[in-house]
């Protein structure tokens, strides 16, 4: 007879363990800007490794951040920003309505 496993679901994520997300997540937050680049490398490894089934919230507060880098180096012009600002705050806003989206195409 086999046992069934009584505790905790296991869910397959794109970080090694939870200490590296929590180190991403203090440096994506940090007021360094070298140090929210390193926080937007890693997301961007995590999106390599795990593709489409990034969270949406770690996705969405990446774009929102690099937004933020972006304008505090000073290498995009004020129109350039404002678009880019615009765009991450419109994919922050409907990402969360988006994994409900029946039409999506990965669930097709």
């Amino acid at each position: 007879m086999k046992k069934k496993a009584v505790g905790k679901t296991r869910h397959v994520v794109a970080w090694m363990n939870k200490a590296e997300y929590e180190h991403v997540l203090e440096y994506l937050f940090s007021k360094e800007p070298a140090l929210q680049k390193h926080a937007l490398h890693r997301i961007s490894a995590w999106k390599g490794r795990f593709g489409q089934s990034t969270p949406v919230a770690v996705d969405s507060t990446a774009d929102l951040v690099r937004c933020q880098v972006l304008d505090s180096t000073g290498q995009l012009e004020a129109n350039d920003l404002v678009l880019l600002y615009g765009m991450a705050l419109v994919r922050y806003v409907y990402h969360p309505s988006s994994a409900l989206d029946p039409y999506k195409s990965d669930r097709i």
